[in-house]
């Protein structure tokens, strides 16, 4: 009878007792623990949020400051009485002449400006052949000069030797000049006596339809906008293209500059690549300026590779942007002087920002972290935002393009998957720095002669057919019949009508 009045169902009251404190025991633990769980969420919301909002201002606020500088940068102006005119000028052209039609073509623009003197350089057993050519098309006044083995630097040394005039401009041979007055917009930069050097802005020639070619546009564009945005700020540039540019003959024309120039290396590896580069670092490290001429009349033309090649093309410039940013930072001290603080950030930290995906892929990661506790429906809101304006970053630097081309529009998805894939190439030329050759040249290939004594014939007329077809003239110029070479200012047509 005691047992069961002390027993309910079963269950001892002193074990029920003891099961009821239990469990008041382990509510009481969870009170307690709800409120330091809270607050570590808060915690980890608020440290992912203030990490997004820094690394947000890291990556984006030069895209910011870009887009205000790039609408606002004004171009230099040709002065009524300038200091140099084109008389003042010698053009120095190193060519593997791989493509004599494009040589050709290179040349027609650079022969409009009427320069002093014109130096092209290939190798010795295609000197002859250049000279027809050259001879074909009535260029006078050029200069051919023969090297022993096909090598950029040493082409350029063998022809700064002997050149006389103030300013030496280095173009490749694949870049098209758009009029006959390119040299003098080109030579305003020099009006002020600090800048040492300087180019103007690029664009690749547009040929419909080739994704391959859409993909070298966009890295040009992209590349001409970032150059005019830092050099638009403090005077800094990563790198002064070699596709055309403008030298005080006195930087270059000496001993010490042959010396720099020719024995560049990377981990005692000799450079071929990468002249632009060191040319660029060669003329900050001696206290001179650069300047970019931004104006729409001072667009030149160039090609890039339009098949897989390009990849290898990408490559190589990756790899000599490592090589190029790190000798500075080892070597120099410019590039963290207070002068050049927009370019230290913009280009030497913005640098590591790679591989994109990874940048952008944390940026989501820690804006769900920091919004983990909101609604749904503002999660959504904000994830939408950020990913408009990963969006309009992606295409911003290629809306004149897109304006010029709505055609082009279709290849968004395109230049936006490789702008990703770009990070990861960047990544991989990091770790393989020690490989200097040319990416998409086989120069030993090329050194041999281009053609045949039966062979010269087919090989010129091929090149003059080349010369001759038709390209997109630059804005701003009429095209007079349909010769890309032929375009006018419309300032000058309408004078003339007048």
């Amino acid at each position: 009878m005691f047992t069961y009045l002390n027993t309910f169902n079963g269950l001892n009251v002193f074990e029920l007792e003891s099961h009821q404190t239990s469990t008041h025991s382990h509510d009481m633990m969870i009170e307690d623990a709800a409120p330091h769980w809270f607050a570590l969420q808060d915690f980890v919301a608020a440290l992912a949020l203030g990490f997004f909002v820094a690394l947000f201002i890291f990556r984006y606020l030069r895209c910011v400051v870009g887009i205000w500088t790039w609408w606002t940068f004004k171009p230099k102006p040709i002065s009524e009485k300038p200091l140099y005119k084109s008389s003042d000028v010698t053009v120095v052209v190193p060519t593997t002449f791989k493509a004599p039609g494009e040589l050709v073509k290179c040349l027609k623009g650079i022969m409009s400006c009427s320069p002093a003197a014109v130096f092209v350089v290939t190798s010795h057993p295609n000197v002859e052949l250049v000279k027809t050519c050259c001879a074909l098309h009535s260029f006078r006044d050029i200069k051919v000069l023969g090297v022993d083995k096909l090598n950029k630097r040493v082409q350029m040394r063998k022809a700064l030797k002997e050149i006389e005039t103030e300013i030496t401009v280095l173009a490749d041979d694949d870049v098209v000049w758009p009029s006959f007055k390119y040299l003098d917009y080109l030579l305003a930069i020099f009006e002020d006596p600090e800048v040492g050097a300087g180019g103007t802005r690029q664009r690749v020639s547009r040929r419909s339809g080739n994704f391959w070619n859409f993909l070298g546009i966009c890295y040009l564009e992209r590349r001409v906008w970032n150059n005019i945005s830092t050099n638009a700020i403090d005077g800094s540039i990563s790198t002064l293209s070699g596709r055309t540019a403008a030298y005080r003959t006195e930087i270059l024309k000496n001993d010490d500059f042959f010396h720099y120039f020719t024995h560049d290396s990377w981990r005692g590896r000799p450079l071929n690549s990468d002249d632009d580069k060191c040319l660029t670092r060669y003329v900050y490290k001696n206290g001179w300026r650069i300047a970019i001429q931004s104006d729409p009349n001072a667009i030149i033309e160039t090609i890039l590779e339009e098949d897989s090649k390009y990849i290898s093309q990408c490559l190589r410039w990756a790899r000599a942007h490592w090589r190029g940013n790190l000798i500075v930072m080892e070597n120099e001290s410019y590039w963290r002087s207070w002068k050049y603080c927009w370019g230290l950030y913009v280009i030497y930290w913005g640098q590591f920002q790679t591989p994109a995906l990874l940048v952008d892929g944390s940026l989501f990661a820690l804006l769900y972290l920091a919004l983990i506790e909101s609604r749904p429906e503002h999660r959504i809101l904000a994830f939408s935002l950020l990913g408009s304006w990963i969006f309009f970053t992606k295409i911003m630097k290629l809306i004149p393009h897109f304006i010029r081309h709505p055609g082009d529009l279709k290849f968004i998805p395109i230049s936006i998957a490789f702008s990703y894939l770009h990070g990861m190439i960047n990544v991989y030329a990091a770790y393989t720095l020690t490989h200097t050759h040319w990416g998409s040249h086989n120069l030993e290939a090329l050194q041999a002669a281009r053609a045949t004594d039966a062979e010269v014939v087919p090989l010129l007329r091929h090149a003059v057919h080349e010369a001759e077809e038709y390209h997109e003239p630059t804005p701003g110029r009429l095209m007079v019949g349909d010769d890309y070479f032929s375009v006018r200012p419309l300032t000058e047509v309408a004078a003339v009508s007048a």
